[in-house]
């Protein structure tokens, strides 16, 4: 079979833009749901900004059926659960939840049940999210929530980066000892254990933008956080109130500016931040790349750095259309095989429901030799803690065909991505569930637990973000220096 152009788009947007998804069918993140009556309409796999009210219970029965409901939905919808998760492993923990199904239940403590699945996954287009019901800004208006923006790390140690609402801490940097008397680390543990993502890692850097919700339902609200904080090489008391603010670090940008933004750090280097391939005007992307490259080109910069690290998705066109066609000089293709289900809405007479579907990616886009506008100099893309999905394709593109060299600080996720993903509301409960259909391998193959790794590996610090972006045009630089040196000695 050849797979057509990858597209990965919300639910909304396919609702919108049908007439364009018929030409690039190969969705990679959201397409129509097999459970129409339960479809779901958001744009990335993280979970729902909502909190659930621990008031109407659930029957152990409603709730034995919801789990049934959840194993059949991922049954129904992943094309190779042991592309990521042992099944065995999944099996049992589904036994587990199940013993535990005996008392009524909130659809909350239901969560606190299944999530727990979400770490077994081990990806972060796969997941049990809490319902629907209960706005978490509206609980911050009412009960307050944590007050702080947190990097999280894979042992539970929790960094603070802001205050809640981004505003600058006087303890950015700290390092959380105790909450409310409770070892913070252990805290930052069992909130890890339900939550997803494809690596220990990724699951960290994605609970630090939740950590309010997460802790919410969880551990409840409390009116004032007595914390304990190592800062600056001293362990300090403070006590702060619950804050009134949603957290905003980790999270994508509303405004297009904080997106979509250029600046020339130096008469030789450029900058161009892309934090989404989720934007719905595609003439304003558009229209910002060819404005970004016509400035790079009279401007006579040599180096671009294009920061992705934010990204964590969107549509494929986005960087296929509006990217590549300055950067590539060779035809490419964003994969190279892959494997799907064919679910319910999308089944033919050649291609039934149920069945699973080997594909070879033979789809290749040339390159536009012919721009006056292609850029000729050495580009990186800066990937990081919140790189995937879509960025994840436009990283192994760049990296595969030599557009670019990739910089970060680790591997945080599998270059072999899942998509096509699936909503699924649990009947009773509500939860909110997320189901890949498909994966595909990177362009130039590997094995599904191969990582996406940087070519030139470099510290990341979430505290002062642009340093990455200084030590790549330094190092530049330095380089430049010394070889200008070398040809005047000679």
């Amino acid at each position: 079979m050849t797979a057509r152009p990858l597209r990965h788009v919300s639910t909304a947007q396919w609702l919108k833009k049908n007439h364009k998804m018929l030409g690039r069918s190969f969705v990679l993140c959201c397409s129509l749901l097999a459970f129409t009556t339960s479809m779901q309409t958001r744009a990335n796999a993280e979970p729902t900004t909502k909190v659930t009210a621990k008031t109407e219970l659930l029957s152990p029965v409603q709730l034995q059926a919801d789990l049934a409901s959840l194993q059949e939905f991922i049954a129904a919808t992943h094309p190779d659960i042991s592309h990521s998760a042992d099944p065995a492993q999944l099996q049992q923990m589904f036994e587990q939840i199940k013993a535990q199904l005996t008392s009524p239940m909130s659809a909350a403590e239901f969560w606190l049940q299944t999530a727990r699945l979400n770490p077994l996954f081990n990806d972060a287009h796969w997941s049990v999210n809490l319902p629907d019901t209960a706005d978490v800004a509206q609980l911050a208006k009412t009960q307050g929530l944590f007050p702080l923006e947190l990097q999280v790390r894979p042992d539970g140690e929790m960094l603070v980066l802001a205050q809640a609402g981004g505003k600058k801490s006087p303890w950015q940097g700290a390092v959380i000892q105790k909450i409310n008397g409770v070892s913070a680390a252990q805290i930052g543990r069992e909130l890890l254990a339900l939550r997803h993502g494809d690596t220990p890692l990724n699951r960290a850097n994605l609970l630090g933008p939740v950590f309010q919700l997460f802790y919410a339902t969880k551990f409840g609200t409390p009116a004032q956080f007595e914390l304990q904080l190592e800062y600056q090489g001293k362990v300090q008391a403070v006590t702060l109130a619950a804050s009134r603010e949603t957290a905003v670090i980790g999270k994508t940008a509303v405004s297009f500016a904080d997106n979509f933004h250029y600046k020339a750090l130096n008469t030789n280097a450029a900058y161009m931040k892309i934090g989404s391939f989720d934007w719905e005007d595609d003439k304003a992307v558009a229209a910002f790349t060819k404005d970004t490259f016509s400035k790079i080109k009279a401007s006579g910069a040599k180096t671009l750095i294009i920061d992705v690290r934010e990204n964590r998705g969107g549509n494929d066109s986005v960087w296929i259309d509006h990217l590549l066609p300055y950067l590539a000089d060779q035809p490419f293709r964003v994969g190279s095989f892959g494997r799907k289900k064919v679910i319910a809405s999308r089944a033919s007479e050649a291609e039934p429901a149920g069945l699973v579907v080997d594909m070879e990616y033979k789809t290749w886009f040339p390159a536009d030799l012919d721009n006056p506008l292609r850029f000729s100099g050495q580009v990186f893309v800066l990937i990081g803690r919140r790189t995937y999905s879509s960025a994840v394709q436009f990283s192994n593109v760049m990296q595969d065909f030599g557009f670019a060299r990739l910089v970060g600080e680790g591997s945080y996720v599998r270059s072999r991505s899942t998509g096509g993903i699936q909503f699924y509301q649990l009947p009773h409960s509500k939860l909110q569930i997320i189901v890949p259909r498909f994966w595909l391998a990177r362009p130039s193959g590997g094995v599904s637990a191969q990582l996406l790794t940087p070519d030139w590996l470099l510290p990341d610090d979430a505290t002062a973000p642009d340093a990455l972006i200084d030590a790549v045009v330094d190092a530049v630089a330095a380089k430049q220096q010394r070889l200008t040196g070398a040809k005047t000695r000679f």
